[in-house]
């Protein structure tokens, strides 16, 4: 630390800031569930979907959503800011009412898990590095 001070100092930079929720539904079928992928990213269901989630927390503002299907299920990954909390509860309820939003939208939809294992919450996985998860930052020091 000492020579650090000495030679100038340190600065960084936050490059990307954004918590993950990667919850996985099912629909009944993969031609529903790919009409439910398509509706998610399109702007009227991304809006209707964020409306929803951004009026659970005067912080949380869902930025985007990452969508993957495999047959019949659908992992959709939530990402938002989330002020200067860590934000797993605040994301976690938004994405509950916006997961609400999206049954009303859809109701062949079932929720299978709040956490599908597509957030990579405590563990490491590519996706996180890939995708960013939480805030991602450059230091540097001459």
């Amino acid at each position: 630390c000492r020579a650090i001070c000495l030679g100038g100092g340190a600065s960084s930079r936050i490059l990307a800031d954004g918590m993950t929720r990667g919850p996985v539904v099912r629909l009944p079928s993969a031609c529903q569930a790919a009409e439910v992928k398509a509706w998610l990213e399109s702007p009227e269901g991304f809006k209707i979907v964020k409306e929803a989630f951004d009026s659970t927390s005067r912080f949380a503002r869902l930025q985007k959503l990452l969508i993957s299907l495999a047959g019949r299920n659908l992992y959709i990954r939530f990402q938002s800011r989330t002020g200067d909390a860590m934000g797993m509860n605040m994301i976690s309820k938004g994405t509950e009412k916006a997961l609400a939003r999206l049954n009303e939208e859809f109701p062949d939809l079932q929720v299978i898990a709040i956490s599908g294992n597509y957030c990579t919450d405590k563990k490491p996985a590519a996706i996180n590095w890939i995708e960013g998860r939480g805030k991602s930052v450059v230091c540097g020091a001459v």
